[in-house]
This record gives structure tokens, sequence and C-alpha cells, in this order.
């Protein structure tokens, strides 16, 4: 049970360069999702690693979001759990990469802008 005050749900960005990333924490609901909605629509052009590892719970509008075609190279990191399973039924896989951390996407990225992937 969360106190009094303490938010159900948050979303950091920071650099991994060449790579911005987007970490969740809490749980992607209804409202939550157009917050993340406006955070992947501000793209500066840089690739995009969503992150997550932080996140309990994910409704449909957030699966929605976080799999809407966008411009530019974008990873999903996910660790194996309730919200991995959730992308699994929806076959999250066939419309974004999905990797199990923030390394792996941020190497896959990398190399696929090398032209190596």
């Amino acid at each position: 049970m969360r106190a009094p005050g303490e938010d159900v749900f948050s979303l950091t960005t920071s650099t991994r360069a060449p790579c911005r990333v987007l970490s969740l924490r809490g749980e992607l609901d209804e409202l939550a999702a157009h917050v993340l909605d406006e955070a992947l629509a501000d793209e500066g052009g840089e690739p995009l690693i969503v992150d997550l590892s932080g996140l309990e719970f994910i409704c449909s509008a957030g699966i929605h979001v976080l799999l809407r075609r966008r411009r530019g190279s974008q990873a999903i990191v996910c660790p194996p759990g309730n919200v991995a399973r959730v992308l699994g039924i929806v076959r999250a896989e066939k419309a974004t990469l999905l990797f199990d951390d923030v390394e792996a996407a941020h190497d896959a990225l990398c190399a696929s802008l090398a032209g190596v992937a």
C-alpha cells in the first residue's frame, strides 16, 4: 500500500549517449499514459530507450502509447515479470525492439546507428 501523497507513477529522463532514456516507475494507467505520450512526442531525433524496469502495472492505454509507431529508433527495456508477460501476450516484439536491460538496448541501438545490426 502506498503512503498518502506518494506518486503512483513517475517518469525520469536521462541521457546515455547517443540515446535518450525514459525510466518509468509505478503504475502506467490511463492518466500516466498521457504523460508518457507527451514525453515520447518530445523527440529530439536521438534514439530512445523506454525503461520499464520500475513499472509494476501497465494498462491498455499505456501499451497503446508504447507501441504506437514513431519516427526514429526506439527500444523498450522490460525484464521478466508481470509487465513483460502482458507485453508478451500482445506480441509487442512485433512492433518494437524488446530487451531485458538498458545495456543490451543501448548496444543494439548504437549498432543499428553504425549500420552493424
